[in-house]
């Protein structure tokens, strides 16, 4: 698997658990707010635009922006096996020449554990990608079977009204019908048990129950109005844009919570909006008709399923709260600037969760297989460097000489197309990272004893001077800024002030260079300089 797919699992991984946090957040505020302003509880805008702020939070997190703008890496992950854990230790790393003879066991098995670590961390986002997809697969099969049972239920059991029977109907009022009959909605009827209730979006379909006729006739309309009223409030659809998200967000529970809130405050407004205006007794009126409608399905919950819901579709669970709302003359409503003060709140905390991820992006990347053998066998006595490229391939040698370097290049050059991650050859911390005309965005990275490494020619640059950066952090992406003829990375060593050649610490130079490039070295019969 490519670092860059690797990356982009592990930054998927990053975003999903900063949504959870986000969500927990949101939930755990809008809910102690709601316990102190009831008022919150009514509004659908609210846990709408919580929803909203835990999806801002993923695709802020997922976007390819520098880390270092937004928040300072938290979290280093784990580097793959060859790369040391420690940055200090990777500024020198020690090799053992000498057998150490009862020191080689313990030395081995923490080796080994290392390695098990790197491979763990290797594989957990593609593990969480696999449970992912799969709880989605399982959920989507879930919801297929629930509306196939939805049809056949509204097919075999309940029975469509024709235009003369909705006529006819007592429990609908003149000006009732005439909006059913604009909006060419479909009136079904059904002996089950169930509470009245508007279903679908596209083509919704008023549901009425047979035992809706044992209350009194005024009751009945209240009912249906406050179906109407769903359906002209768009409700319908804003819940199927709610289950959507917890379908896509199927493991994130405090998300599904603020779901749960956003429909108890969809039936609240919707008693608020049927009951403003009306008289005390029509308020007590329809208070009673929810109070009968659970009555009546109290008994038959088994038969009917709990798929149904409770009366006019609101969980059970804050009827004494919506009864008591219901009472009240005159329900208290969120004023303009108290809706934007909650908004802004809101999206402060979608904010601050997508910058609190962890910096996925600024971890360090697997090294490839090759790089990895290199930096373990090779026993050299100064540091040496990984490529900054997953793929490194050389096209340009140190020291050669060209019409545009006739005094030699000054570093190596590396093929690379736009946007490709660039990471850091060692451990170190970042002593430049600007704009010259020449070299374009560049990044120099001060790797302690007077030696640092310069990197020329980005598209973007993801750190900022002072950072400090492990082997294998990505510190931005290649490009052709500068005085650059095309894409590529060039890439130079300096220690003290003098550039020497890299291949001092990339023993395996050579052998990913081009053929054109190790031809042009040969065609100028020279020995290669070391210092220019």
């Amino acid at each position: 698997m490519s670092a860059e797919l690797w990356l982009a699992l592990a930054r998927f991984g990053a975003a999903c658990a900063g949504s959870v946090l986000v969500a927990a957040l949101l939930d755990l505020a809008l809910r102690q707010a709601g316990a102190r302003w009831h008022t919150l509880r009514a509004h659908r805008s609210v846990w709408l635009l919580a929803q909203a702020a835990v999806v801002l939070g993923l695709v802020l997190a997922l976007l390819p922006v520098p880390r270092s703008v937004i928040a300072p890496t938290l979290l280093h992950v784990v580097p793959a096996a060859g790369i040391a854990a420690d940055p200090v230790k990777a500024e020198a790393p020690t090799v053992s020449l000498v057998d150490t003879g009862a020191d080689d066991e313990p030395h081995q098995s923490a080796q080994a554990a290392q390695e098990l670590a790197a491979l763990a961390l290797h594989c957990l986002p593609v593990a969480w990608l696999a449970v992912y997809l799969t709880g989605l697969l399982v959920l989507m099969a879930r919801r297929w079977q629930g509306a196939m049972r939805w049809r056949a239920l509204l097919r075999e059991h309940t029975h469509l009204i024709d235009a003369a029977a909705l006529q006819a109907c007592s429990a609908m009022t003149p000006g009732q019908r005439a909006r059913i009959g604009a909006a060419t909605l479909s009136v079904r009827t059904t002996a089950l048990p169930v509470s009245p209730l508007l279903h679908g979006v596209r083509r919704p379909c008023l549901l009425l129950p047979a035992h809706l006729a044992t209350l009194d006739v005024r009751q009945q309309q209240l009912i249906v109005e406050h179906e109407l009223t769903y359906w002209r409030r768009a409700d319908p659809l804003w819940l199927a844009l709610s289950g959507a998200l917890t379908l896509v967000f199927w493991f994130n529970r405090p998300l599904r919570r603020l779901g749960e809130s956003l429909r108890d405050a969809v039936e609240l407004g919707c008693d608020d909006a049927v009951l403003a205006g009306r008289p005390a007794a029509e308020r007590r009126s329809y208070a009673a008709a929810l109070v009968a409608q659970l009555r009546l399905q109290a008994p038959s919950q088994d038969a009917a399923g709990p798929a149904w819901g409770a009366a006019f579709g609101a969980s059970a669970t804050g009827m004494t709260e919506r009864v008591q709302r219901m009472r009240t003359p005159s329900a208290a409503r969120l004023s303009v600037p108290g809706r934007f003060l909650v908004g802004a709140a809101v999206a402060g905390v979608a904010l601050v969760g997508a910058a609190l991820q962890p910096a996925f992006s600024s971890a360090p990347a697997p090294l490839s297989d090759h790089a990895a053998e290199a930096s373990v066998q090779a026993p050299h006595v100064h540091q040496t460097w990984r490529y900054p490229l997953m793929q490194p391939r050389v096209t340009s040698l140190y020291g050669v000489r060209s019409p545009s370097v006739p005094k030699g290049h000054h570093g190596i050059d590396l093929a690379a197309r736009r946007g490709t991650p660039v990471h850091a050859v060692a451990a170190g911390t970042v002593s430049e990272a600007a704009f010259d005309d020449a070299w374009g965005h560049y990044v120099r990275v001060d790797h302690g004893g007077g030696r640092s490494s310069l990197l020329i020619h980005l598209a973007r640059i993801d750190v900022a001077p002072g950072q400090r950066v492990v082997a294998g952090e990505a510190l931005g992406t290649s490009g052709a800024s500068g005085k650059a003829t095309g894409p590529h990375l060039h890439l130079e060593y300096w220690q003290d002030g003098r550039r020497l050649d890299p291949g001092q610490l990339l023993p395996d130079l050579l052998e990913r260079a081009t053929a054109n490039a190790l031809k042009r070295r040969a065609a100028q019969n020279n020995p290669l300089p070391t210092d220019l």
